[in-house]
């Protein structure tokens, strides 16, 4: 149910709102857009009017899209360029040894979520689309390698903490993790974790595909993959190669990593 206009919503906040829920239609007509959005059908259509003034949504036949002046905008959005620069050619890699039919993703830990920052095409786009920007569903396997590292953090949405930190030490002992359709239910995905030359976890290299079987064998790859990634992060400038975890300490008070649950690195 849409909020009534005096419940203290910021006019940048419902703007946002309105822009996400374009963001994942292609065009989208006023009483569904307010309706998603959270917002009053009056308040939605004067918004939509200041933004549509400002090139940031367009209007075509009473529907709204996105506009040019957002997708500039979003074209400026690099994260993380030192990862995505280490990851481009592994990445490319593992889709290969795919076969053309796995999508292979770069993930960092962006404020509790698994965010993508960096992937390939496939198949699996038309079941969830894994572009630069999207956030993991919970309990994701890469969402798993990245928590797994940090185990003071809590279980993921749908799982019992005892289940949670049983799947996080099975990912540490492993060096991988593995989910067949516990997320999406058609899709099953290998993940694997990125490390600093500090020896922390940074990121996740995950392979997603509708075929499980296909992912059973790709565990290895995805090691492989994901060594690739660090190594190219060790090897770039100081001032570069320096992502951190959200919410974890980069060093020790000696100047050591800090002390954290430590994943089988493997080599």
């Amino acid at each position: 149910m849409a909020r009534s206009g005096t419940e203290g919503r910021g006019v940048l906040e419902g703007a946002f709102a309105l822009m996400e829920v374009l963001a994942h239609g292609d065009e989208v007509g006023l009483t569904r857009l307010a309706a998603d959005a959270d917002l009053p059908k009056a308040t939605a259509h004067r918004l939509l009017g200041q933004l549509v003034a400002l090139g940031a949504v367009q209007s075509v036949s009473g529907r709204y899209r996105l506009g040019p002046r957002t997708f500039r905008l979003g074209q400026a959005w690099h994260p993380a360029r030192a990862l995505r620069a280490a990851s481009a050619r592994p990445l490319r890699e593992l889709a290969a040894a795919g076969g053309g039919r796995t999508s292979v993703s770069l993930t960092l830990p962006e404020a509790g979520h698994a965010l993508v920052v960096g992937s390939t095409r496939s198949e699996v786009d038309d079941v969830f689309a894994l572009h630069p920007g999207v956030v993991l569903p919970p309990g994701s396997a890469a969402g798993l390698v990245l928590a797994a590292s940090a185990p003071e953090a809590g279980p993921a949405q749908g799982w019992s903490r005892a289940a949670w930190s049983r799947e996080a030490a099975r990912a540490r002992e492993q060096g991988m993790a593995f989910q067949y359709g516990q997320c999406v239910s058609a899709l099953s995905c290998v993940a694997a974790p990125v490390f600093s030359d500090a020896g922390q976890v940074v990121a996740a290299v995950a392979a997603t595909s509708l075929d499980g079987r296909q992912i059973a064998l790709l565990g290895e790859a995805a090691v492989r993959t994901a060594a690739m990634v660090s190594a190219n992060l060790s090897r770039l400038p100081a001032h570069a190669a320096r992502p951190r975890r959200e919410g974890v300490p980069a060093q020790g008070a000696a100047g050591r990593a800090a002390p954290h649950a430590v994943m089988a690195r493997r080599h």
